[in-house]
């Protein structure tokens, strides 16, 4: 399927393709550090529960996030996609360099930067 696509459901599998508008162009940088990130470990960063603000601010993202897609807004999806308080508040400070290199990508352009699963890979 490729390009950008909305996941529904999983069980069953309900994919929705998401069209980026013609003559627009993105591209995404994977960085990938010499460093381990044991998933157990970054796992264990993140919150047992979630605050209802905290939830509605990121599900809000996810939707701007499509909608920028959608719209081929190359600013607002980088700003929906370096806009959590869930999971990088906790584990960005795990990861060495973390705020560096954030901070030199987007003074080199980049729209948005934010970690990638686990971490350490980096989307910029």
């Amino acid at each position: 399927m490729g390009g950008f696509v909305c996941i529904r459901s999983y069980d069953p599998l309900d994919l929705i393709p998401l069209i980026f508008p013609d003559g627009k162009e993105l591209f995404f940088v994977l960085a990938t550090p010499e460093y381990e990130a044991p998933t157990k470990k970054m796992r264990a960063a993140l919150p047992a529960e979630v605050g209802m603000a905290h939830h509605v601010w990121n599900s809000s993202q996810a939707g701007a996030l499509v909608a920028a897609v959608l719209q081929g807004d190359l600013p607002g999806l980088g700003r929906a996609l370096s806009s959590d308080k869930i999971v990088e508040p906790r584990r960005a400070p795990l990861i060495p360099g973390m705020d560096a290199v954030k901070k030199a990508a987007i003074e080199a352009g980049a729209f948005g930067c934010t970690i990638s699963g686990a971490g350490p890979p980096r989307w910029q």
